[in-house]
């Protein structure tokens, strides 16, 4: 596939310490490897052929690993010298890009994205920046997303109990290459700091019904666990 993966494995965990202890987040183990080995190994049965891993946290413990790993792939490392958040790792990442099209995903999550039509979705609307919506029936851990019947994204909402079905942000992102230029250099987030600016510049709500794993907390982190599998299927 004609895109470029970059993915955020900067994060500290620091919510998901008593159970990993100081092991970069995306290393925890899940069913015997690391959560990013599953999702890589996904990623690459969807057509991925670069990868550029985000890191931050121990990131030279999590290149010695993958160094040796997926040789089937060209794999290769953005660091962060000092923690830069979301929006701004993938800002570091940006002259490691070669094709104009990227796909940007959150590293302690999982939604199985078909990507072709990911980016398909994405040429279709002529977009400049997708992000991909996971149904939920009701919530009150994660702000929603609100479109329109066109389905551009028109708001965003903070977190609020519902029992309502609500679209969330899956942390899976489709980009023009030139988006980048319209970030700011330094730190800030992707969600909180960028994507509020990209509202009413295409910027398009990919929604999907299917299943969505955030590692971030042990609660999510044991389900996980016991789930993964059956959603690599």
């Amino acid at each position: 596939m004609k895109a470029d993966f970059l993915i955020l494995c900067g994060g500290l965990g620091t919510r998901l310490r008593a159970v990993t202890g100081d092991t970069p987040k995306v290393m925890a183990e899940v069913q015997g490897e690391p959560f990013l080995d599953f999702l890589l190994r996904y990623l690459i049965k969807q057509g991925a052929q670069r990868i550029i891993l985000c890191a931050g946290y121990k990131a030279e413990s999590i290149a010695a690993h993958y160094k040796a790993k997926f040789s089937q792939v060209e794999i290769h490392f953005s660091v962060e010298n000092e923690p830069l958040g979301t929006g701004g790792a993938l800002k570091n990442a940006a002259s490691f890009i070669k094709n104009e099209h990227v796909f940007a995903l959150n590293g302690d999550c999982f939604t199985p994205v078909k990507y072709a039509k990911l980016l398909a979705f994405h040429q279709k609307h002529q977009a400049h920046a997708t992000l991909t919506a996971v149904r939920v029936d009701g919530n009150k851990d994660f702000g929603t997303i609100v479109s329109n019947d066109k389905l551009e994204i028109v708001a965003f909402k903070e977190k609020f109990v519902t029992d309502e079905v609500q679209y969330i942000n899956a942390g899976v992102y489709c980009f023009n290459k030139d988006v980048f230029d319209l970030m700011p250099t330094g730190k800030f987030s992707i969600e909180y700091n960028f994507f509020p600016k990209m509202i009413g510049k295409k910027f398009m709500s990919y929604q999907v019904d299917a299943p969505f794993i955030d590692i971030g907390t042990p609660e999510r982190f044991e389900w996980a666990k016991a789930h993964l599998n059956e959603m690599l299927d």
